[in-house]
């Protein structure tokens, strides 16, 4: 809570030096134009938006595994057999940039999840998008102790409920 003595450019200073992404907000409407208020309102939050969905993509990446690193894991011989899988449905990822990058929780051990193709059809039932699937299969959820459903799926005490809350996607 500020403080009655604090102004309001102390206020926005301090949260800007916090706040990387708030900055980059600030930055955007100072060269917005000043005309039209409604034009200062898309700008900020077109500016808005491609900083969460670049957080997004951060957090995405943080969790999945490139070309290389999947073909290692799965003894493959080419980085064309990974993306035959992907072409096929046997597999997800999402190109960014000149990479292909493959949500790690659909690996386990050295190999595919046993459990993959069932959760891959739940999945496309609600989304097509490599990175918005992998964002519920990280998501904690309260209903599951704090856990994700991919800790839950792994988790005896819970997999019934991830598995309830898998088939419900997309209705």
């Amino acid at each position: 809570m500020p403080k009655a003595t604090d102004t309001l450019a102390t206020r926005v200073q301090e949260r800007a030096a916090r706040e990387p992404a708030f900055a980059t907000v600030l930055e955007a409407i100072l060269e917005a134009p000043t005309a039209d208020s409604r034009e200062l309102t898309h700008v900020a939050a077109r500016q808005v938006n491609d900083v969460r969905r670049q957080q997004v993509l951060h957090e995405f990446r943080e969790g999945s595994l490139s070309t290389a690193e999947v073909r290692g894991r799965l003894g493959r011989s080419s980085a064309q057999s990974v993306h035959v899988l992907r072409s096929r449905g046997q597999l997800i990822g999402r190109t960014i940039g000149n990479a292909t990058w493959f949500p790690a929780w659909q690996l386990q051990g050295g190999g595919l999840r046993d459990d993959l193709p069932r959760l891959l059809e739940a999945l496309g039932r609600f989304t097509d998008d490599a990175v918005a699937a992998d964002r519920v299969m990280r998501l904690r959820r309260d209903e599951l102790g704090g856990k994700s459903l991919v800790a839950a799926l792994d988790d005896s005490k819970r997999a019934a409920t991830a598995w309830n809350l898998l088939g419900a996607l997309g209705s």
